[in-house]
């Protein structure tokens, strides 16, 4: 599933790069993430980044593709020797819907892809050390709004809010991004 979900990544950004340069862009963003539902009661507040390609279909519409990086530690203070950390990477295609004219394009997004997960515990015992590593890939959907502003033609302010839903085991893992950055046309 992972080779057929890059594959299908690398060839939608190659058939875009070589039919339409003038029609994509790229935006980098800075995010802050916020666990929420079960995932809420464990994590703390997330740091972290986001990059996305995105290629124009019409005036309105854009397919997106973007890899980023959150990464989470415990809501609480551990005991003195134990800490917890989590960290998702997501790979997702998606769609973006732009309203209005002129500078300021509010706009709605979807993306769905995988989330290659890691955890690490590590806990200090009667002066042994205990870390377990967990690694494991899951689907995710991620809806969200935003906006740009442009700047000039080739430079734009780029404001994304998202909630990531990733369908891990009993409850998904879920939290909110705030993103912001700047968006280059190519």
């Amino acid at each position: 599933m992972k080779k057929i979900l890059l594959v299908l990544f690398v060839t939608v950004f190659a058939v875009s790069f070589s039919n339409a340069q003038s029609k994509m862009g790229v935006s980098v963003q800075g995010g802050v993430f916020l666990p929420t539902g079960d995932f809420g009661d464990a994590a703390g507040t997330g740091f972290g980044g986001t990059g996305t390609f995105l290629y124009q279909l019409s005036p309105m519409l854009q397919l997106t593709g973007s890899i980023g990086y959150a990464t989470f530690g415990s809501k609480e203070d551990l005991p003195s020797g134990w800490e917890w950390s989590f960290s998702s990477i997501p790979v997702q295609v998606g769609l973006r819907y732009s309203f209005g004219k002129g500078n300021f394009l509010p706009y709605v997004a979807a993306e769905t892809g995988m989330n290659f997960l890691s955890s690490k515990v590590t806990v200090e015992f009667l002066g042994q050390t205990y870390t377990s590593d967990e690694s494991s890939t899951k689907f995710g959907f991620t809806p969200g709004a935003g906006f740009m502003y442009n700047f000039n033609p080739k430079t734009a302010l780029d404001v994304t809010l998202k909630y990531n839903i990733i369908f891990t085991e009993g409850s998904s893992t879920t939290y909110l991004g705030i993103n912001a950055g700047v968006a280059f046309a190519l």
